[in-house]
């Protein structure tokens, strides 16, 4: 099995020769992004992949794959991957997969810092 930084590195590494890449606390876990749009991010969950819409269903269709669901919801364009399938091969046709889609989409503007969030009590 490949190990949590390596995963990392291979998809920043393919994502920086498109631009500007950073790594953020995300789905708890680590999210890679590419002008400010998550590639992928590696959580206890697996190894969440924006492959977009396009690619979706060919992606799913490969083994140890599931759709990423949020609050039992299918988010097209999103899915994991089981890590513990991964080989050197697969992880960067995986990683070029979800690069390759999110470097053509436009970058998000620079976020401003924000001060705590505050709880609202009903």
């Amino acid at each position: 099995m490949i190990d949590d930084e390596t995963i990392l590195g291979v998809i920043e590494t393919l994502a920086a020769r498109h631009g500007a890449t950073s790594r953020i606390a995300m789905f708890g876990g680590t999210a890679v992004l590419l002008g400010g749009n998550m590639v992928a991010a590696l959580s206890p969950r697996g190894l969440l992949l924006r492959v977009g819409g396009d690619r979706h269903d060919a992606a799913l269709a490969r083994p140890g794959t599931r759709p990423m669901e949020v609050r039992g919801n299918s988010m097209r364009g999103y899915l994991y991957v089981d890590p513990a399938g991964l080989d050197s091969a697969s992880l960067h046709e995986w990683a070029q997969m979800a690069v390759d889609h999110v470097a053509g989409l436009p970058a998000k503007a620079a976020r401003r810092e924000r001060g705590p969030r505050r709880m609202v009590e009903d």
